[in-house]
């Protein structure tokens, strides 16, 4: 794993800032995904920028 890849570990415990769902990780596109798919949010440099805009 380089320093720039998202460490999964977060996973349990990131949520969706609006919407409360669960996200997935989709790791070609370096983004977290709500469970619906209908929102989405970019990882820059290994942090997910959880702001919705």
């Amino acid at each position: 794993m380089s320093e720039n890849d998202f460490d999964e570990k977060w996973l349990d415990l990131l949520v969706c800032p609006k919407t409360g769902q669960e996200l997935m990780y989709d790791r070609k596109k370096q983004i977290l995904l709500t469970k619906d798919k209908k929102k989405s949010y970019a990882i820059i440099n290994g942090i997910p920028r959880l702001i919705d805009d």
